[in-house]
């Protein structure tokens, strides 16, 4: 059983500083007339909102979707789908904003599932968990400024890229990679390090993000997010400065430095 699929699968029905005022990034416009078009300033973001407990200010929902994330970012997001219609790929948002609880939810259930299959061992068994879900508190989803970006006629199926991928899933991801980066998002997890495998849907809001993450890594106390509610808690207090610090060296470094 191919349990990355099944979670990718799961996740598809889920639902403090002042940020730079300049322009961060140039994005072009649909019709690629290379016009320049200035990027809304990255909202103010405190602790309780780069936790998850609160959501971040005025976030805009997707129509076809439902899906919320920051206006900015779900502004990117439409010019890009709108450009992405002109190369054939139909755009759709598998994911987006995360609370705390919802987190909570992901990681619980991914958690569920390997001890149904026999993960007895605990460590082991989040190890597993960590490698395709943050623990709750810790996932830049609380941010507003997170898509998980799909394409309708390959839905479920950008999971891995690997040898056997299909061809047209490979040719989305590969487009994903040149054209993604023009309207400010960048491919967070590689898989090359850390304790997140690769994502090739997990795409953020650099403008924001870039903002976001110096802030998160200036947290000193994460003390909050050890919710009794969030399954194998003694094991994430025990070692969570290991932990931190493989979440923290998962992200790629173009996304974060």
């Amino acid at each position: 059983m191919n349990f990355k699929l099944l979670f990718f699968l799961l996740i598809q029905g889920l639902g403090i500083s002042c940020a730079p005022r300049q322009m961060i990034v140039q994005q072009m416009l649909p019709n690629k007339s290379n016009i320049i078009i200035p990027i809304p300033p990255a909202p103010i973001l405190t602790e309780d909102h780069l936790l998850g407990f609160t959501a971040p200010p005025e976030m805009i929902e997707d129509p076809e979707t439902g899906h919320r994330a920051l206006p900015g970012v779900m502004q990117a997001f439409w010019r890009f789908k709108e450009r992405a219609k002109m190369d054939g790929w139909n755009l759709i948002l598998v994911s987006a904003y995360r609370s705390y609880r919802d987190q909570r939810r992901v990681w619980n259930q991914s958690d569920d599932s390997y001890l149904q299959r026999g993960a007895t061992n605990q460590k082991k068994r989040v190890e597993a968990v960590m490698s395709l879900v943050s623990v709750p508190g810790l996932s830049r989803h609380h941010w507003g400024t997170e898509l998980d970006i799909s394409e309708t006629s390959i839905r479920g199926q950008l999971v891995n890229v690997e040898p056997d991928t299909p061809e047209r899933v490979l040719k989305f991801y590969t487009w994903m990679q040149k054209n993604a980066p023009q309207y400010g998002f960048c491919q967070v997890y590689l898989g090359q390090k850390g304790s997140v495998h690769n994502e090739p849907w997990h795409w953020s809001y650099l403008p924001y993000s870039k903002t976001y993450q110096k802030q998160f890594m200036d947290i000193k106390n994460f003390k909050r997010i050890f919710d009794v509610n969030v399954e194998d808690v003694d094991y994430l207090m025990r070692n969570f400065n290991r932990i931190l610090k493989d979440e923290k060296s998962s992200i790629n470094p173009i996304c974060g430095d």
